[in-house]
């Protein structure tokens, strides 16, 4: 509590609506203000930094009653003030999402002085192009390779130079390698480490790989018999409840003769057959429900999930990868044929087929991140498979070194060591790195921008990160205004 003496006067003026005039307190509060500025300045720091109910905890701690509430009030009213006229000349774009793989928001931050400057609430050129017509100062504009954001600074900053961030020009090169490595997925079978060494005589192979066949197969005849025998037993239970109702014996000494839930037995007594297990309908969120356009698409030859994910979502699919994943792990096992008894003789394919359980199938994605792995970041069993893959996989060591050399330019290269590079990549006939060279032309200033400028989007990737965090600890309260005042930079407070 402040108790202030202050000078009053009185307006001698008699068509003055003011009669009475009280010393005003610029420095200490504001007029009808009901704290100090200090106090709303410790406010809207606590507010900027934890928000509502976190900051209203530790207000109550600190002996300063306020509400959630007023904590986001006061951080949206200091944002409002006028900040100081700032010239951005570097711009660094990218985009965040309001609802992930839907909606889009756009982040624009001063690479030079690594702040945020703006939230725009739509990913659009033209939202992009308004905002860089009002600020004619900025000549450079790094981004990612969204076509939207070349487009918005093509026309809001024609004259600026556009610059491709170099993390995502590597990481579209790492996806061209990943799908061409998903077309030659059957050279991806690699030796398991952990496979037993193979006997000297080939008698002694076909007998360990015959016993571990028969193991499994005794195991799963097993289960089989197991199921059987439940099945039985419930089928008797059944056909014992049908028979004491006939005989004339209510519910409830049925149950507790048999001692059996009452619920199940009055189900029961009103079927005339015992049907087998129900089943869940398929639901839009599972791949159940689109198995037979699945399965066509898996004899047609398409093995990639993710191919198979972006087709099955414009059916309708609205569940995830891991999902489809999941649901498509059994058709990747061998077929039932090299699973089956080999006989005391058997032949070259049956041979074969045995020795495909000491084997190891990886991933297009593994296989494609161990090609751009540097040597000297293997282990010892990452350089053996690597070493495989060279031998066996088309076109695997070209790309490795296409990957490096790739890297190295966008590290300390030139616009011609690029150039060369681009007639490496489409004179080698690999279809995907063809097809990556087609889009760097089409991007060809921003490409060589990337090469030549020092600027990329790394500071963005950061602030990104920055609004994901708050915009979790915001649990849905966190709006464009707030966001924008959470992330924008301090105002400038008075001295105390």
């Amino acid at each position: 509590m402040l108790r202030l003496h202050l000078g009053r006067w009185r307006c001698r003026n008699a068509v003055c609506e003011r009669r009475i005039f009280t010393e005003p307190l610029s420095k200490v509060c504001a007029p009808y203000a009901q704290q100090t500025k200090r106090s709303g300045e410790i406010i809207a720091a606590v507010g900027r930094v934890l928000g509502g109910r976190p900051g209203q905890r530790l207000m109550r701690r600190l002996g300063i009653q306020v509400s959630a509430d007023t904590l986001i009030r006061q951080v949206k009213r200091a944002a409002r003030l006028p900040a100081l006229p700032q010239l951005i000349r570097v711009l660094g774009v990218d985009d965040w999402a309001w609802c992930k793989g839907q909606t889009f928001g756009t982040i624009l931050v001063d690479l030079e002085r690594r702040q945020v400057v703006d939230l725009l609430p739509t990913r659009s050129a033209d939202s992009l192009g308004e905002w860089l017509a009002q600020h004619p100062e900025v000549t450079t504009v790094s981004r990612d390779r969204q076509g939207v954001y070349a487009e918005g600074a093509r026309r809001g900053a024609p004259e600026a130079v556009q610059v491709a961030d170099r993390f995502h020009l590597v990481l579209n090169l790492t996806q061209a390698v990943e799908r061409e490595l998903a077309v030659n997925r059957r050279q991806l079978r690699i030796a398991s480490p952990s496979a037993p060494e193979l006997p000297s005589s080939p008698t002694e192979e076909v007998k360990s790989q015959t016993n571990q066949i028969r193991v499994r197969s005794s195991i799963v005849m097993q289960q089989m018999e197991v199921a059987q025998q439940r099945r039985q037993q419930k089928l008797e239970l059944f056909r014992t409840i049908k028979q004491m109702r006939a005989a004339g014996m209510k519910v409830s000494q049925i149950a507790s003769q048999l001692g059996l839930c009452r619920r199940r037995i009055d189900k029961w007594i009103q079927l005339d057959e015992l049907s087998e297990r129900n089943r869940m309908q398929p639901r839009p969120g599972m791949p159940e429900s689109f198995r037979d356009y699945l399965r066509q698409r898996w004899e047609a030859g398409c093995r990639r999930g993710r191919t198979l994910l972006a087709e099955i979502r414009k059916l309708g699919y609205v569940g995830c990868y891991s999902g489809l994943a999941k649901f498509l792990s059994p058709w990747r096992q061998p077929k039932a044929e090299t699973r089956r008894a080999v006989s005391a003789f058997p032949d070259a394919s049956q041979l074969e087929a045995t020795t495909l359980t000491g084997s190891r199938q990886l991933s297009p994605q593994v296989a494609a991140a161990l090609l751009a792995k540097l040597p000297a970041e293997l282990t010892s069993r990452q350089a053996q498979i690597v070493d495989t893959l060279k031998r066996q996989c088309p076109g695997f060591a070209v790309m490795r070194k296409l990957v490096f050399g790739f890297r190295a330019i966008l590290r300390g290269g030139k616009v011609t060591t690029l150039h060369r590079w681009m007639e490496q990549a489409c004179k080698t006939g690999i279809h995907s790195l063809v097809r990556f060279v087609r889009t760097l032309k089409l991007d060809l200033s921003a490409v060589e921008a990337a090469v030549s400028e020092p600027w990329s989007n790394g500071p963005v990737e950061g602030q990104l990160n920055r609004l994901k965090m708050l915009k979790r600890q915001m649990y849905g309260r966190a709006g464009i205004e707030l966001l924008r005042a959470r992330l924008l930079p301090e105002p400038a407070f008075s001295d105390p």
